[in-house]
């Protein structure tokens, strides 16, 4: 897939329908094969099911934007500001809570474009960094993350159902003190 064929733009309020449905699929598609069934269903109908996914689109701190191929949703992105962020440990940060795609498009210049964007607005509303947590059993994120000039600065416990895990903190510098 060519990067200029994909558009990423902001989830309107009349999408959260599509948002829901993508949410929990691309989560499915990216942690069924690593985590038991039982852990799976537990978290994903909590987290992402309608009302979740509602209230998190209606968070004045919060903002998603899809990826979109011609005329398919192919992936998503959701930006974290102030109180909605998951982590309060830099200041003037701007966190990455998800960065998700369907299967069929990884690979495929999607992850980076979703990336790019949130690049764009940390410069654009001027912050100083640029943050997410990610599974420390994803070391293909952890290298995608890493090849963008992020570094793991902390984790934090993340539960999964009943499993405990862990998710390393990485951040990117935007803004240098002049």
């Amino acid at each position: 897939m060519n990067k200029n064929q994909i558009e990423v733009r902001p989830v309107g309020a009349h999408e959260i329908q599509d948002l829901h449905l993508l949410a929990k699929r691309t989560f499915l598609e990216a942690f069924s094969l690593q985590n038991t069934p039982e852990d799976m269903a537990a978290y994903s109908e909590q987290a992402f099911c309608y009302g979740a996914i509602e209230a998190e689109f209606l968070n004045p701190d919060s903002t998603f934007f899809f990826a979109v191929c011609s005329t398919k949703i192919i992936g998503y992105l959701k930006l974290n500001r102030g109180a909605a962020q998951t982590e309060h440990k830099l200041e003037n940060a701007l966190e990455i809570e998800r960065i998700y795609i369907t299967a069929e498009f990884q690979g495929g210049g999607v992850g980076q474009a979703l990336l790019q964007k949130a690049f764009d607005i940390s410069r654009q509303d001027n912050y100083d960094w640029l943050w997410l947590g990610v599974w420390e059993q994803n070391p293909g994120a952890i290298r995608f993350y890493q090849r963008h000039g992020f570094v793991a600065f902390d984790s934090h416990a993340f539960l999964l159902g009943d499993d405990p895990q862990t998710d390393l903190l990485m951040r990117k510098k935007i803004h240098t003190q002049s």
